[in-house]
């Protein structure tokens, strides 16, 4: 009897569950310690499966702790990659590389096991310095003299709005402009260049990390309250660009009602500016590193990187933004400093043409709700299957969000497998307890909202300087956007609406 043809094919990745968000690159950081383990497991076979069970069998750190749960599926077709997650605590992790076990096991088959690493880092914030250290196996990034545009007065209530004084509203989004990061290697190198954070990304993968770990605990910490999410780092940065006179939109009107997701999207895209001012095809490090040979003998002991850089656009999700970017390199080793420095324009490359959304006109409430969305790149080519982690919210008359996963694995609601259409559904008669005990009804007009991330899949083995050049974790796809008017409501624009009868 042959194993099952059940793989996890690429790395997997890190969701945030209170806004559902995953991190950039899908790096676990143990600043947060309820994240979800996330993958696609993928029919690798020439035909469907059917009772298929999937499970994470175990991790290399006893510090992480797994909640145990199986997945069972009557059918999986050919080709077909199904998203699943299990939730995790990481407070105990240790930086590095662990291995996951999953295990897959199909009617006609024996079980077959696959063993994935996912990259794990370390987060925190020194009050007395003012400055943010992410810690990886390879060294430690410092960062500081953060510059900023702010947001609007008055913040966003990510979630329902309390009724003391305890707890306030979401400080943000922050759009980075600026910042100076010192990375200290672990060992001091000889050579050109160092190793790469986990051997993959970029060293600017950290510093993004850094930025989206302090908005997500601003929004938990404004949702649910301070306490077991916070871990030495603080959710706001209070150095406003001083070169610039505007600030980031004020909160989409309806955001609230447990509208977690839409603040988690919008400090994505917020900090995803830093990214794009540092280029995807090599960063600022192993270009200055590149730029900087040391003389024979001399081993580097520290790297420091100044940036700052303007948005000549908006930045948009899914849209070709631009930014001016100005940096500095200098390489410390055992005899000498090197320097090295560009100034350039940068532009997202994490872009999509059009995202077409469908959904039905009229449901009855003892129906269901669906939606149907569609990524095209720029090349007209579709993204699919594996591509994306996309979700939907169905906004309730009264304003209650419901999220739904967009899948493109033939199952459920989604008609067939890797076609490029992501498809979810929310059952009516199911919301229909939640929405009673919040007093509000099922009829009358919902709203949907479309969100897409793309999905870093580059092959495991792959050589670092190639692997480090596809970066996850962009939004492609939102219904909220950042525009710097802090007199309009960031768009949050609803793709499709149902009339619930």
């Amino acid at each position: 009897m042959s194993s099952t043809p059940m793989a996890v094919q690429t790395r997997p990745f890190a969701v945030e569950p209170v806004t559902n968000v995953m991190l950039p690159d899908g790096v676990f950081d143990n600043a947060l310690y309820k994240l979800r383990i996330a993958c696609h497991y993928t029919n690798t076979g020439t035909t469907d499966l059917t009772n298929v069970s999937l499970y994470l069998e175990s991790i290399g750190d006893p510090g992480i702790v797994v909640t145990g749960q199986t997945y069972t599926f009557a059918r999986i077709p050919a080709g077909a990659s199904v998203l699943v997650s299990w939730a995790a605590d990481f407070q105990n992790a240790t930086p590095g590389k662990p291995l996951v076990s999953f295990v897959a096991k199909a009617d006609g088959f024996t079980s077959f096991r696959t063993i994935r690493q996912i990259f794990v880092s370390q987060t925190r914030y020194n009050s007395a310095t003012d400055t943010y250290s992410i810690t990886v196996p390879e060294g430690r990034l410092d960062i500081s003299n953060v510059t900023v545009i702010p947001p609007a007065p008055g913040g966003w209530w990510p979630g329902p709005k309390p009724g003391g004084d305890k707890q306030s509203p979401w400080v943000g989004p922050y759009v980075p402009t600026g910042m100076t990061m010192v990375w200290v290697p672990n060992p001091a190198y000889a050579g050109i260049h160092g190793d790469l954070p986990f051997a993959d990304p970029w060293y600017k993968v950290l510093a993004w990390l850094v930025f989206i770990i302090a908005a997500l605990v601003g929004i938990i910490a404004a949702a649910e309250g301070s306490g077991t999410f916070n871990l030495g780092i603080e959710g706001t940065f209070d150095d406003t660009d001083p070169g610039l006179d505007i600030s980031c939109c004020t909160p989409a009107s309806g955001v609230g009602s447990d509208g977690t997701s839409v603040a988690g999207v919008a400090g994505v895209i917020a900090t995803a500016a830093l990214v794009v001012a540092l280029a995807d095809s090599a960063d600022p490090y192993w270009r200055g590193q590149a730029a900087t040979p040391p003389a024979a003998g001399e081993l580097t002991t520290s790297e420091r990187v100044n940036a700052r850089w303007t948005l000549l656009d908006e930045p948009r999700a899914g849209k070709a933004y631009r930014t001016q970017v100005a940096w500095d390199y200098e390489r410390t080793t055992t005899g000498a400093s090197y320097h090295y420095g560009v100034t350039e324009e940068q532009t997202n490359i994490h872009v999509t043409k059009e995202v077409k959304v469908v959904t039905p006109d009229t449901v009855t409430s003892s129906g269901s709700l669906w939606v149907q969305a569609v990524f095209t790149r720029p090349d007209s080519t579709v993204f699919s299957g594996p591509d994306l982690y996309s979700f939907a919210l169905f906004q309730a008359p009264q304003g209650l969000f419901f999220l739904v996963p967009l899948t493109d694995d033939g199952l459920g609601f989604d008609q067939r497998a890797s076609d490029g259409t992501y498809t979810g559904g929310l059952n009516l008669r199911e919301a229909q307890a939640v929405l009673k005990q919040a007093g509000q009804s099922t009829t009358g007009i919902w709203k949907v909202y479309v969100f897409g991330q793309d999905v870093n899949r580059v092959a495991p083995g792959t050589p670092p300087e190639i692997a480090a050049q596809t970066i996850g974790g962009f939004f492609v796809g939102s219904a909220i956007q950042i525009t710097f008017d802090p007199n309009l409501p960031c768009p949050l624009e609803a793709q499709g609406t149902i009339k619930v009868i």
